[in-house]
Formats: structure tokens, sequence, C-alpha cells
């Protein structure tokens, strides 16, 4: 949920998703890996700018693409995948892009 800026700007909504089947390859009680075949997307609205809507805010897209999952014991775990564009539906000219690389570490303690 978003909301207004300085300058009478109104952010609009986003809402991010993902998910997906996957595979464990590796599981016993030192580690656990993953494979999993991802779709994900974004979904945002039209910002507002002094009560005009701003035509090159919006956008809908899909991705699809793999994400390998790993955790390590019972402190870490990590994750990395690639999105390939299925479907990218933007409200006017704008940057998109061509493919996203996410990865993320997470430490328990």
């Amino acid at each position: 949920m978003r909301g207004d800026g300085l300058h009478q700007y109104h952010f609009a909504n986003d809402l991010t998703w993902s998910g997906g089947p996957g595979y464990y390859v590796v599981r016993n009680s030192r580690a656990i890996v993953g494979l999993q075949a991802i779709v994900s997307g974004e979904y945002k609205g039209r910002d507002n700018f002094a009560g005009e809507i701003a035509e090159d805010t919006g956008v809908t897209a899909v991705y699809l693409g793999p994400q390998i999952n790993f955790t390590w014991g019972d402190n870490l775990s990590a994750h990395a995948a690639v999105d390939l564009p299925m479907s990218i539906d933007n409200t006017s000219l704008q940057t998109v892009p061509d493919y996203r690389v996410r990865a993320g570490l997470t430490w328990h303690f």
C-alpha cells in the first residue's frame, strides 16, 4: 500500500507476487537444496500528480524462470533466481527489464 508523497504526488499501490512447484534435490539433516519453477509478477497502478493521472507509471508484468533454494543447518538460507518476461504491459513510454536476477540471504540467530 502506497500513499501520498511530497508536492501533491500520490503513489499508486504496487502488488508483487511469486510462487510455483519445486523439487528437493538434496534433503538431509545438514542441508536442503531445492529447484523451483517460479512464476512471478507485478501490478502497479498509475500515480497521480496534483489531481492528474501520470500516464507513464503503471505496469502489469508476468515472469517465468528457475530458482534455486538452499538451507544449511538451522541458521542459513539463500535463494537465487532468473526471471524471464512472459508478458509486460506498461501504460506509456517507460523502461522495463529484459530479465531480472534476484537473490537473497537469511541468517537466523
